[in-house]
């Protein structure tokens, strides 16, 4: 599985990224930079990175973020 990481401006003429998987899908897009150093230094950041970094489920609601709960159904 090979990807490929994909430098473009944007419509407000902002430097951004993508990550491609294999079949050209984009995978990441990054925050925009000023200038193309900048999206070049965080792509090496992500390959330094991200091969080892461990997964953080924020996905369930914590005692700060209280989860929705619907309104009961009118009668």
């Amino acid at each position: 599985m090979t990807g490929n990481f994909e430098i473009f401006r944007d419509t407000d003429l902002l430097y951004r990224f993508h990550l491609m998987d294999e079949h050209g899908g984009v995978l990441v897009t990054s925050a925009g930079y000023h200038h193309k150093r900048e999206a070049v230094t965080a792509i090496t950041a992500v390959r330094e990175n991200a091969a080892m970094g461990h997964i953080r489920d924020r996905s369930e609601a914590s005692p700060r973020m209280p989860r929705l709960v619907r309104a009961p159904a009118r009668t």
